[in-house]
């Protein structure tokens, strides 16, 4: 055994070294040949695949009124919003007022245990979106004390608010630019493709066990 064992390390040293072979290279993907309305197309259709519901408003009003419809809708009277520029620049704690919704924020708490558990109460959490994805109809989502990670998977519904300009074509491309030598990486990263899933119990799928049961986009422009 030790003579074999000497010869197959002997071998190895004495190999001549060749270089690896160059990756070849790849097709660019389809989905950066799309334009803007193709992909918005394509996002809306692939969200959809996956149970999510894609709105589509023309600014900050038309916004507030599809909250309004849904918020009706689904009967809504507390709300737990991130405060990140996309979702503070609509005012939801006064756009609650009108239909007697309680918009909270995780300024609204003295500790992280108080946010937490009201976050599980809440029957919403409203928030924005980094990116939005056309190959698969994927948020991206970089959280932060602005935009806490426990709004967008605690309360049975999320609503992301999306302007148009961040829908891009790949995976790619969010992962790039959220990793970027000129970008300090995030704490907390994400990626969104539908309401919660899980395939555990028997690998039978089912929607909804770990995290929100329904998901609307909003996708603004």
């Amino acid at each position: 055994m030790a003579d074999s064992r000497d010869r197959i390390l002997k071998t190895l040293r004495t190999a001549v070294r060749r270089p690896p072979a160059p990756r070849p290279m790849l097709p660019e993907p389809p989905e950066r040949m799309l334009d803007t309305a193709r992909l918005i197309a394509r996002f809306t259709d692939e969200l959809t695949l996956q149970t999510g519901v894609v709105l589509r408003a023309r600014d900050a009003g038309d916004t507030l009124r599809l909250l309004t419809d849904t918020a009706r809708a689904e009967n809504l009277s507390t709300v737990m919003a991130s405060t990140d520029s996309t979702v503070a620049a609509l005012h939801l704690k006064e756009w609650g007022k009108a239909d007697a919704i309680t918009v909270m924020t995780a300024a609204d708490f003295a500790d992280r245990e108080a946010f937490r558990a009201a976050c599980f109460e809440a029957q919403a959490g409203i928030t924005g979106a980094d990116f939005a994805i056309a190959e698969t109809g994927t948020l991206g989502i970089i959280f932060h004390a602005d935009q806490p990670r426990m709004i967008s998977i605690a309360p049975p519904l999320h609503v992301a608010i999306v302007p148009l300009d961040r829908i891009i074509p790949t995976y790619e491309q969010a992962i790039s630019r959220v990793f970027s030598d000129t970008c300090p990486p995030p704490s907390q990263f994400c990626f969104i493709t539908g309401p919660s899933a899980s395939a555990d119990i028997q690998a039978i799928a089912f929607k909804g066990m770990h995290g929100p049961r329904k998901l609307i986009v909003i996708l603004v422009g």
